[in-house]
């Protein structure tokens, strides 16, 4: 900050900037200069400037003291979580394991014959036998063997639709520890406009992400939700806990 050549009334304003997102929120940082020991300054965390109606809360100060002036500059940021939400889905394949199938063992009324009586039926290992499917003693699927039919020699997994969801929203504070518990957990409503699963599936809420757009525990929030949706059986409730 150079020294001014003419002083005239103070304090003076030097500067004045708006940057708005895409989420709803705003960050409004205002520069004045004063006599030196003469500056005025808010308190940080408190809201006390309204930008395109939206209550900003002071979140940084800086002062810069030279030649017996000092330049404040303080930054504000505001927004409410009133705004609209965005969505996000993905559905993708995943591979997954032959036996998991819906149908391996008993047909649907979407496939039909089951995978067992496709490939030729199913034998025990050791046992001399045409049928395709090899099975232990204690009735775990081993593999295909060269009897299959319909091309099963070799087969070992599948792939299945997998259904991603994201949430993304803004907040006046931080998710609660209540929220953030239920990570891992089987949600039975999930908010927003998550895709509809097939009878059968349904959601985990997989991760939960946020960031302070201003400082400390004020300002605001960019939180994101993340799901994932199930295989046909669903998420298995005695692994997970439900919410």
């Amino acid at each position: 900050m150079g020294v001014p050549k003419t002083i005239g009334t103070f304090p003076a304003t030097t500067s004045r900037r708006i940057t708005k997102t895409d989420r709803g929120l705003v960050e409004y940082s205002e520069t004045k200069v004063y006599l030196q020991g003469n500056q005025v300054t808010g308190s940080i965390g408190i809201g006390n400037v309204t930008i395109d109606g939206k209550l900003c809360t002071l979140v940084d100060i800086n002062v810069n003291t030279k030649n017996g002036l000092s330049e404040v500059t303080q930054t504000f940021v505001g927004g409410d979580s009133g705004i609209p939400e965005v969505y996000e889905a993905v559905a993708q394949v995943a591979e997954e394991p032959i036996a998991t199938h819906v149908a391996f063992t008993t047909g649907t009324g979407i496939f039909g014959t089951s995978i067992i009586d496709a490939c030729g039926g199913a034998t025990t290992q050791g046992t001399l036998a045409s049928a395709g499917a090899v099975f232990d003693a204690d009735g775990q699927f081993l593999y295909f063997n060269k009897q299959a039919l319909n091309n099963f020699f070799g087969v070992t997994s599948y792939l299945t639709p997998q259904v991603s969801y994201k949430r993304i929203y803004s907040a006046g504070t931080a998710p609660s520890a209540t929220v953030s518990n239920l990570v891992s957990h089987i949600i039975t409503s999930v908010a927003g406009d998550p895709p509809t699963l097939p009878t059968g599936r349904n959601w985990m809420f997989t991760a939960l992400n946020w960031k302070n757009n201003g400082n400390g525990s004020v300002g605001q929030y960019e939180i994101t939700e993340e799901y994932r949706g199930s295989g046909n059986s669903g998420w298995n409730n005695v692994i997970y806990l439900t919410d």
